[in-house]
């Protein structure tokens, strides 16, 4: 089975994709209502070996199942479809089909119902074994009109679901209709990290214009000085005074670079990086470092910003004495994830999409991983990153 590309995959906006998927999913069942049943009288008549119907019926279930279900079928033949399993394949269908189409009778009787009363400007009574309501015509339209094809939708789902449940038994399955989502997802992210890199970059223009150029300026000015100056002694303290703003420089300098890109995250690994976000917070930040083994380089790189990022907003936001930054490997639904905790004991309110940390969560969902904030006023504020392993 061929995977589709991603290279200018488009796709339409997910609530036309979603009524689209819903249609096509309603309109499956149905057909699974005439489809099922001469499945089952096909695969009897090959008790008489009578099997060209069979193959024929066999071949318009496949149809049925790409079509309505989007689903793509390691055996595309239909080998697997035989036997008995077509008799509870074909029952299956049948039996799910005509539920569907006795709730969509029930909807074409309250919406059609409804919207005739609402042109005649009556109401509707709607009797039950021991009593009747009685609703103006709009008002039933729009609650039961409403209800009634959400339920159609949602029980198309479950019999996708439940179709595909037993295919899966005896066969691979690919449902397109959930790969379409994943790729939704997918460009959702790759948008995201777009806009990740380029608050970067801002972030880095604004550190060497406002810090190291301001310096460099500095500098500058005060060699012209030490040039200019016809006292000698004059002109040493200039000099001795630019020996200590270069040195300034150098450290600043060395501090935009960490920011960037610390070199103990590929030399020492993601532990060392994080002491050092440690040692340079003005917060006394406790660490709780629980890692077994080596981490892929991406994951190591997006914990370590995640954590700096979370420590700097701490720094400059939240007002707080301390902050607890645990990391520690766990497993969840079979794959194995990295939890990063940030705690701290500041004002809390922190804004969940607030550029800081939308920025944190763009990146971590470029990974595949979650963010998730827990911040009430008063505080504690938490902040918890889950990014898969591999």
């Amino acid at each position: 089975m061929r995977l589709p590309d991603l290279s200018g995959h488009q796709l339409p906006r997910e609530p036309t994709r979603l009524a689209r998927r819903s249609l096509r999913h309603v309109a499956g069942a149905l057909l699974g209502l005439l489809v099922g049943p001469l499945l089952v009288l096909t695969a009897l008549l090959q008790l008489v070996r009578w099997r060209g119907p069979f193959r024929r019926v066999r071949r318009w279930e496949l149809a049925r199942l790409g079509w309505a279900y989007r689903l793509q079928l390691e055996d595309s033949g239909g080998s697997f479809l035989g036997g008995r399993r077509s008799l509870l394949h074909g029952t299956l269908a049948g039996v799910l089909g005509y539920v569907m189409g006795d709730l969509l009778m029930l909807v074409a009787a309250v919406v059609l119902g409804s919207l005739v009363q609402s042109l005649y400007g009556s109401a509707v009574i709607i009797e039950f074994d021991l009593w009747a309501i009685s609703r103006p015509a709009p008002a039933v339209l729009l609650i039961f009109g409403t209800s009634s094809l959400l339920a159609a939708a949602l029980y198309a789902e479950f019999v996708v679901w439940l179709q595909t449940t037993l295919l899966r038994r005896w066969t691979s399955v690919v449902r397109a209709d959930a790969m379409d989502s994943r790729i939704s997802r997918l460009l959702t992210t790759r948008r995201g990290v777009v806009v990740a890199i380029d608050d970067e970059r801002r972030r880095i223009e604004r550190d060497l214009h406002d810090g190291v150029q301001q310096n460099v300026v500095s500098l500058s000015v005060t060699l012209a000085r030490a040039r200019r100056a016809g006292d000698p002694e004059r002109s040493a303290a200039l000099l001795d005074q630019a020996h200590t703003q270069s040195q300034s420089l150098i450290e600043e300098v060395r501090q935009v670079a960490w920011r960037i890109y610390p070199t103990a995250l590929d030399e020492h690994g993601l532990a060392s990086a994080l002491d050092g976000v440690a040692e340079t917070s003005p917060v006394p930040v406790h660490l709780d470092l629980r890692l077994e083994d080596e981490l892929p380089q991406a994951v190591e790189s997006a914990a370590y910003f995640v954590a700096r990022e979370a420590v700097t907003n701490v720094v400059k936001h939240a007002g707080a004495s301390r902050v607890d930054l645990t990391l520690v490997t766990i497993e969840e639904a079979d794959r194995e994830l990295l939890r990063l905790t940030v705690t701290d004991d500041g004002i809390g309110g922190a804004d969940p999409e607030g550029g800081g940390l939308q920025g944190l969560a763009r990146r971590v969902a470029a990974l595949d991983g979650s963010v998730s904030v827990d911040s009430p006023l008063g505080g504690p504020t938490t902040i918890t990153a889950e990014i898969p392993r591999d």
